[in-house]
């Protein structure tokens, strides 16, 4: 039986210009763009990410100075955020809504990938060394009236706050104290089923610390919950950068397990290609190694990535891919990355279709490390959920 618990929460907020104080994903942000955050007074970053210097530790004496200078303030009441994000897709004005609020994981909250324990031990760290979860969990739930929902219940809202991040998304944020309103959208959320969309590592990490600690405090993950149905919800593939591994050497190799095609560019996106020297190489994996290596399941190209492309052709294990590989989001980056010489190749991953996605969800399957990408996403310091002293 489907059974999403949400609850309302006390938020601690930023006192001052939010701007200063927002950004992206912790595991979304690239080493210029923190350190162009790092250099910020106030900022997010410095407790999501803990400075290699002060480590944890300065992690710590940062949040409390923090809540005892008033620079992080408890809001006045409980509360559940609503989010309106806008921005353009193919020219197009596009509006999604969500809330933040606190999810029970004990509930029915599902998760689609594997996670990698070194980066489910490093969010551990941070959330339990901080006594406090510093940026939401992405939740998509499968209702086609929920985002119509909480359009209609923002209507009369004043706004919070309103700014620009990332990538030229506007976000307006709304505080929803009204408890017969706040119980609506509990209500509506009640017989629906909440799929971790992104953080599966911070998820993995919040669940493990309630079973160690027992603690009430950890039962709840801080959690932006949108529906799968919004426009606004796009899954885009995640692409693999490639480091200390020649391509030349397979190029021939390729061939024995995948129909490989090779253009100036990416002539379908719904396939996996490579890119290398300017050149795009498609690969369709051969019908007879995809019934030897995944029986009558039909895989996901992460999938095929792993287990033929990978483990097959490059003999690579997967306890190499964290040497070896970097997971990156935007396609043009990707690219950039190989003609600048930063990696040797790239691995394009194709876009998700909603359908495609649900369908597998149904099946109960995981997916491998990096399957999805979705976005917008949700910038971190709109509110910190801190366990009480």
């Amino acid at each position: 039986m489907n059974n999403l618990i949400i609850q309302e929460f006390t938020p601690y907020l930023f006192n001052k210009n939010i701007e200063d104080f927002v950004s992206p994903p912790f595991d979304t942000i690239t080493y210029e763009q923190e350190q162009e955050l790092r250099q910020k007074k106030y900022n997010i970053v410095k407790l999501t990410v803990p400075d290699k210097n002060g480590g944890i530790t300065g992690s710590q004496d940062i949040l409390k100075k923090w809540i005892d200078d008033g620079t992080l303030l408890k809001f006045t009441t409980d509360s559940i955020i609503i989010m309106k994000q806008e921005f353009y897709n193919n020219k197009e004005l596009i509006q999604r809504y969500g809330i933040i609020s606190l999810v029970d994981i004990m509930e029915d909250v599902k998760t689609h990938e594997y996670t990698f324990p070194t980066q489910v031990k490093e969010r551990k760290d941070v959330m339990y060394n901080l006594n406090s979860e510093p940026e939401p969990i992405f939740i998509i739930v499968p209702d086609n009236n929920f985002d119509k929902l909480i359009k209609r219940e923002s209507a009369d809202l004043d706004e919070k706050y309103k700014f620009y991040q990332p990538n030229g998304v506007l976000n307006t944020v709304y505080f929803l104290t009204d408890g017969d309103k706040i119980n609506k959208i509990k209500n509506a959320l009640k017989n629906d089923t909440g799929i971790v969309a992104d953080g599966h590592h911070r998820m993995r990490a919040i669940t493990e610390l309630y079973e160690k600690t027992g603690d009430n405090f950890w039962r709840y993950a801080m959690a932006y919950t949108t529906s799968v149905y919004d426009n606004g919800l796009m899954i885009g593939g995640v692409h693999r950068l490639l480091y200390g591994l020649s391509l030349d050497p397979y190029l021939n190799k390729l061939n024995d397990s995948f129909d490989v095609t090779v253009d100036n560019n990416m002539v379908n996106q719904k396939n996996i290609y490579i890119y290398h020297n300017s050149k795009f190489y498609c690969l369709i994996p051969k019908n007879y190694i995809v019934k030897e290596k995944f029986g009558n399941k039909s895989p996901l190209s992460t999938e095929i990535v792993n287990k033929i492309l990978f483990e097959q052709t490059f003999s690579l294990r997967e306890e190499e891919y964290n040497k070896k590989i970097i997971y990156i989001y935007n396609y043009t980056d990707a690219i950039n990355a190989v003609d600048m010489h930063q990696c040797d190749f790239a691995i394009l991953i194709p876009q998700w279709q909603k359908e495609d996605f649900l369908k597998f969800m149904v099946e109960n399957r995981l997916m491998p490390q990096k399957s999805t990408y979705f976005y917008p996403k949700i910038p971190s310091g709109i509110a910190l959920y801190i366990k009480p002293l």
